[in-house]
């Protein structure tokens, strides 16, 4: 049996996407309903679930796994924020988050928003 954490608690929101928002994406609310993905050092708002025309549907709450740069992140409590590329990184002074799962082949982190 494989463990998943997909779907557990998991809160969506359908907002507008930025024009360069794609699928996967860690992103940040940029107005009313609006947002776009997280730049360098952005605090992290939502991931991408799915983008529909100038729509998108955004997890704010639940499990997500998303792509990391730099320096991995660890298991337990973990100060993540946005990374370039749309990634997360580990960031000190950052809002922490309840790190399940990393991935140092893949360069992917589950983690509770």
């Amino acid at each position: 049996m494989s463990i998943s954490f997909e779907s557990i608690g998991q809160q969506c929101v359908t907002t507008a996407a930025a024009i360069s928002l794609v699928t996967g994406a860690v992103c940040k609310f940029t107005g009313n309903g609006t947002v776009a993905a997280c730049a360098d050092g952005d605090p992290i708002h939502g991931f991408v679930e799915n983008i529909r025309g100038k729509n998108a549907t955004v997890t704010v709450r639940g499990f997500v796994t998303a792509a990391y740069s730099g320096t991995a992140p660890t298991v337990g409590w973990c100060a993540l924020a946005g990374a370039a590329s749309n990634k997360v990184k580990v960031l000190t002074g950052a809002k922490e988050y309840l790190v399940v799962s990393v991935n140092t082949t893949k360069n992917t982190v589950t983690f509770l928003l």
